[in-house]
């Protein structure tokens, strides 16, 4: 018995650290759903591994019958704990069952636990110093259902990752249930399981301890990657229109002419004419209106290797790969026909875009076309607007085509 006695002292130590540890990874981390009910199922098991170390075992008596009751019931809370603490850190996970029948499971094997400890009392059955008659093996039976009732929702739970470290918790629980009739088997004279009881929720509750940090880690690491993502996204893309933003747009079509072979890309840089107008006559949501409006236009007529983005205001720009100059009037055509076709339903008057159309030459970068095919599209300005306008030569000297009227002009 003293041997059980100094196993009993040593888990309730181990257990006391290893609670105290969590608390303060609580402390200091983010909390979630759950996370209360596993630190409180680690300190009962505490206070009954504690309490089952402090039991006057050699003295027997009503203090120690009294005494076994109260560990055994703090003893066998923790799996009850645990689940109610799982239903809430997953609530889209569904355990089977509910709290409700978790709690009413508890309570059914307290009052077991409770009459037990009673009728030992009333029958007056210690026989020797040390002796606790059914009481404590009443406790046990009661216990071991708790757990087991435990484990099996645990083991019926969703078949998830994130479910995985509770499957391992409930292979655990069913251990520290058939813990105290397996020493009963090995050594029959012992007439007190509850010591290999808390010796073996002390194993439970280390196990639950790292349950709950690996599913918080794990919980905070995904958090961080969906953030980081989140946080490219927003970097890279105009969150009005939905397309790459300046930056975004030229590291797309930097990597798309190292891919393709020289002189096979055409860049557009087209604008809403007269927006400024129709901001100032039909609102600011107007004028996003428009601007959705055209991306989505621009959207709808690319083909998935194309390299759409948004300049910045109303202007935008569009890599088209491996095409030429007479095929991207076509592709500006389109976008405009769409545009005007569908601006009455989003309550906008009828909206004209100017394109400038440029060829990329051999080794010519994305600024330098861009810068081209921005002075093609002044001159589509130029000529009335409405308009798309192919450029040739170089930045210095270019050499503009007749241009080409597109659709309505704005009103």
């Amino acid at each position: 018995m003293a041997f059980m006695v100094d196993i009993t002292l040593f888990s309730a130590a181990a257990l006391a650290v290893a609670s105290a540890s969590l608390t303060a990874f609580g402390r200091r981390r983010q909390r979630y759903g759950g996370w209360s009910w596993w630190v409180g199922a680690m300190w009962v098991t505490t206070a009954g591994t504690a309490l089952a170390a402090a039991l006057p075992w050699r003295a027997g008596g009503g203090l120690a019958t009294a005494g076994a009751a109260l560990a055994g019931l703090l003893l066998m809370a923790w799996p009850v704990l645990t689940l109610v603490g799982l239903r809430r850190f997953h609530p889209r996970q569904a355990l089977p069952g509910g709290e409700r029948w978790d709690w009413l499971a508890l309570a059914g094997a307290t009052g077991i636990v409770v009459l037990g400890t009673w009728a030992t009392a009333a029958s007056s059955t210690v026989a020797s110093a040390g002796s606790q008659g059914n009481g404590p093996w009443i406790a046990t039976a009661a216990a071991m259902a708790v757990h087991l009732y435990a484990a099996l929702l645990l083991l019926l739970g969703p078949d998830s990752r994130e479910f995985r470290p509770a499957r391992g918790l409930a292979a655990v629980m069913v251990l520290v249930a058939l813990a105290p009739a397996l020493a009963a088997w090995l050594a029959p004279a012992a007439q007190a399981p509850l010591p290999v009881q808390a010796a073996a929720a002390a194993l439970g509750g280390v196990v639950l301890a790292f349950m709950a940090l690996t599913l918080v880690c794990e919980r905070t690491e995904r958090q961080l990657r969906d953030s980081r993502r989140r946080l490219r996204v927003l970097a890279n893309q105009d969150t009005l229109t939905q397309v790459p933003n300046r930056r975004h747009f030229q590291e797309l079509a930097d990597q798309a002419l190292r891919q393709d072979e020289p002189g096979t890309c055409v860049l557009l840089h087209f604008d809403i004419d007269h927006f400024k107008r129709i901001n100032d006559l039909f609102g600011h949501a107007a004028g996003d209106r428009a601007l959705c409006l055209v991306s989505q236009a621009m959207l709808e007529n690319l083909r998935a290797h194309d390299v759409p983005g948004r300049q910045g205001g109303d202007e935008f720009v569009l890599l088209l790969r491996r095409t030429t100059p007479r095929d991207a009037v076509g592709v500006a055509a389109r976008i405009v026909a769409e545009v005007q076709r569908r601006a009455p339903g989003h309550q906008l008057p009828t909206l004209s875009l100017s394109f400038g159309v440029v060829q990329i030459a051999f080794g010519e970068g994305i600024a330098s076309a861009l810068r081209r095919a921005d002075q093609a599209m002044y001159e589509a300005k130029r000529q009335g607007r409405s308009r798309v306008v192919t450029a040739g030569g170089n930045e210095e000297e270019p050499v503009f085509a007749e241009s080409q009227r597109l659709g309505l002009l704005a009103a």
